[in-house]
């Protein structure tokens, strides 16, 4: 297996694996004829939401953020919000749903990652949905929720927040994660194959009210359930049910606060002897995720490159992404990216 810098869906770890192949014959995408992929499956929205904002909210499986934000954008649109405002940080399923739902799209500069609520209060218009994400991809920055939330409602516009690899962590590193599900906050989606490095694909989507969610289930008579859920039809059950034992297994030991905060002592003490080598933070992050630039970089990426290393970037600042993962240590990106 090649070894990868910077990314978000690490290697899970053994037994993990294990339990997702055990389960790998199970259709997480008719939960009505395995009661033990809809007891997996609820278990794993339930743990989330406690985890993500500490009461249950409605909510359920997806394959993870690129197609909870498609759904996410697909319910809030039938509820009439006709328009999508993201920020240029935003992740390109963002973009990607908006065409493919044919929502106009409005993307606002940033600056230096950090969202203009002034330029929102300018652009947003009650038909719209604004998105905010809690660990932007190349920054790891948390866009400040709560004040995105009190311009949308003071138009009566809507917020889907993407929290595809922060949900499990943020609200413990920042208080710009720290904010309610209610409205005019709709949606939220988050990943359990990134922090909690469970199998993929393993996602949740969680509303503010369960009509969000009746939007998103089709009918499909001839299964037992006689409806489905969201865009794909078989649904690997193995990920789902090792992601319920995954998340409940972190949230006991060491339990998602502490490990918010390993996380992050790991990502400091990695940007400080990458400093000594002559490299860069542009942005300082909220997250466990840094953009690191070197005057050398490209040389660095090439050696990399010829010798197997697949490397995550953050094309907007020309640098190398740093992730820390449960199973990340700093020593492996001072061992590839340190100079001869």
């Amino acid at each position: 297996m090649a070894i990868i810098l910077g990314g978000m869906v690490p290697r899970p770890p053994w037994k993990y694996r294990l339990l997702a192949a055990i389960h790998a014959h199970r259709n997480a995408g008719d939960p009505g004829a395995d009661p033990l992929v809809r007891r997996a499956a609820e278990g794993l929205v339930a743990a989330t939401s406690r985890v993500v904002f500490g009461v249950e909210k409605p909510g359920w499986i997806t394959s993870g953020a690129s197609e909870g934000n498609l759904l996410a954008l697909y319910t809030l649109r039938e509820e009439g919000y006709r328009r999508v405002v993201a920020f240029d940080t935003s992740h390109y399923s963002i973009k990607k749903s908006a065409l493919m739902l044919s929502m106009e799209l409005d993307i606002l500069p940033t600056h230096e990652g950090r969202p203009r609520l002034d330029l929102l209060e300018r652009r947003i218009t009650p038909d719209s949905v604004v998105v905010a994400t809690v660990g932007t991809t190349q920054e790891g920055l948390v866009d400040p929720v709560g004040e995105i939330a009190g311009v949308a409602g003071s138009v009566g516009a809507a917020v889907h927040v993407d929290a595809a690899y922060g949900g499990y962590i943020a609200r413990f590193l920042t208080g710009k994660a720290r904010f309610r599900l209610e409205p005019p906050v709709m949606t939220v989606v988050v990943d359990a194959h990134k922090i909690p490095e469970a199998p993929p694909p393993a996602g949740v989507i969680l509303a503010s009210k369960q009509k969000l969610l009746d939007n998103l289930w089709f009918e499909s008579p001839y299964i037992p359930t006689g409806r489905q859920f969201g865009i794909l039809g078989t649904r690997p059950g193995g990920p789902i049910v090792a992601a319920w034992r995954r998340v409940e297994d972190l949230d006991r030991n060491p339990g998602f606060p502490r490990l918010a905060s390993i996380l992050m002592r790991r990502l400091k003490k990695t940007l400080k002897a990458l400093e000594r080598l002559g490299y860069e933070t542009p942005v300082t992050p909220d997250l466990p995720v840094a953009c690191a630039t070197h005057p050398r970089l490209e040389e660095a990426l090439e050696r990399l490159k010829a010798s197997g290393v697949r490397v995550y970037r953050c094309p907007r600042y020309n640098g190398v992404r740093i992730v820390m993962m449960p199973s990340t240590r700093p020593k492996t990106y001072m061992k590839h990216l340190a100079f001869d």
